[in-house]
């Protein structure tokens, strides 16, 4: 009896061992198919980014040699599709904190551009020289990329080099070489070092990057004068005696001083604000006291909005949309010169619906873009405008505005506001040559208005 007894318990040990040793197994199994299915799926968006970079090569190729407008017009649109099917395989790979601005921003540029000229070409107009000359360093640009990768693509087949260091891989796992992502870093920086500044009417444009703003005048302030300035423009009506420090210098397109307001005793910062280091100019600020319930309305919030506008130098302003959130309400406003709205200059102001309080301000845009501009008599007439339009359209306002486009170009249209049933749109028509710009649909809501 007791020698059959250790017969079972020998047994049911052995059978534990074995199941244990099934179970790690398969684990590892899982583990190991699981990575395997990883890296196909990476496998699969490195070459799918491989044939993107080879087909824009070739239709690039085939925009500078078709002399068929209705042609140039396929290709170029089909390099915009591609581009962007590049930059998204690009996105989907394992590159960790590597984040290929080069690559992303060269797919972006070469799409956009691409994407111009199509509709240049569609409005009867021609490519100048120094655009073909554009199209041309695309060109070179992707044939080396294109060589690139696919030195790279063996690699990736065989299995010598995988997106992981730590690789289940059976065999592979002493002669691995370096990761793709390494690999990738390095293309991407000779990217930067081949390709040139490019200077276009897109978002993407260099241009956009550098813009100088127009509003920041005046000599240096220091850290002292940046704060009697900030203090002498929050909305302060029960005279809180803040203390007021700057606790970070910031760099950027306005190199500012970050100020922050406690009031003595507390722990934190009530309110925030950048102050420019060049005039003093209050770039920003937000007061993150608490806000009680709404005790005034909407036409009172928008006058007080617009009476701290005025006594802070900002004259001339009119407001264009409003949000309401949390018990306040944000109020964007536009400069008006003369007869015409000029929506690039623009300034943000937050309101307290409890007492009335200004707690928000945001002027970058004003300040990137204010100045005293030349605006020209316009080409057509507001009859002409109404004249063009849809029939169906039920017109409930004409004026004129100047607006962005995506480069920051302006553009001096009228501004027609119309319903379609009952939809509202906003349709902007060139002042110059009536051609339809832009057109915004826009959605009313409870809490305000916003444009699609």
């Amino acid at each position: 009896m007791f020698l059959r007894n250790r017969y079972v318990t020998w047994g049911l040990g052995v059978l534990t061992i074995v199941l244990i040793a099934l179970a790690l197994w398969s684990m590892g199994s899982r583990a190991y198919s699981a990575e395997n299915l990883l890296e196909a799926n990476y496998q699969k968006g490195f070459f799918n980014l491989v044939d993107d970079v080879n087909t824009l090569n070739i239709l690039l190729s085939k925009s500078l040699v078709t002399s068929s407008d209705s042609q140039r017009i396929i290709i170029l649109t089909s390099i915009w599709h591609e581009a962007e099917n590049a930059r998204s395989n690009l996105a989907s790979l394992p590159l960790g904190s590597r984040d290929m601005t080069n690559l992303q921003k060269f797919f972006a540029q070469m799409g956009d551009f691409s994407h111009t000229l199509a509709k240049k070409v569609s409005l009867g107009e021609q490519i100048s020289d120094k655009e073909w000359d554009t199209l041309e360093q695309f060109k070179k640009n992707t044939q080396n990329l294109s060589r690139r990768l696919r030195e790279l693509q063996d690699s990736v087949a065989t299995g010598r080099i995988r997106w992981e260091s730590g690789s289940f891989a059976p065999g592979l796992s002493k002669r691995i070489e370096p990761g793709l992502a390494d690999r990738f870093a390095a293309i991407d920086q000779r990217l930067k070092e081949e390709a040139p500044s490019i200077t276009y009417d897109g978002p993407f444009s260099d241009h956009v990057e550098e813009i100088t703003p127009k509003a920041i005048t005046g000599s240096a302030v220091n850290e002292q004068q940046a704060i009697e300035k900030g203090k002498k423009f929050i909305d302060n009506p029960a005279n809180v005696r803040y203390d007021v420090s700057v606790y970070s210098r910031t760099r950027g397109t306005v190199n500012a001083y970050s100020l922050k307001f406690t009031r003595p005793g507390a722990d934190g910062a009530e309110i925030v604000m950048d102050v420019s280091r060049q005039g003093g100019h209050v770039i920003w600020f937000l007061n993150t006291r608490d806000i009680g319930e709404q005790k005034i309305d909407i036409k009172t919030a928008v006058d007080k909005a617009r009476k701290f506008l005025e006594a802070r130098g900002y004259a001339n302003m009119e407001p264009t949309g409003s949000l309401r959130e949390d018990n306040s309400l944000t109020v964007t406003f536009a400069y008006k010169q003369g007869d015409v709205l000029v929506y690039p200059d623009f300034v943000k102001v937050e309101v307290a619906l409890d007492d009335g309080q200004v707690v928000g301000f945001d002027a970058m845009g004003y300040l990137t873009h204010h100045t005293m501009r030349k605006i020209p008599s316009p080409g057509i007439s507001e009859k002409h405008v109404r004249d063009s339009l849809n029939k169906s359209l039920e017109v409930r306002r004409i004026r004129k505005v100047i607006i962005p486009d995506p480069a920051l170009k302006e553009r001096f249209c009228y501004e027609v506001d119309a319903n379609l049933d009952d939809e509202r749109y906003l349709i902007y028509i060139n002042a110059q040559n009536g051609r339809e710009e832009q057109i915004l649909k826009v959605v009313e809501t409870e809490n305000g208005t916003m444009t699609m």
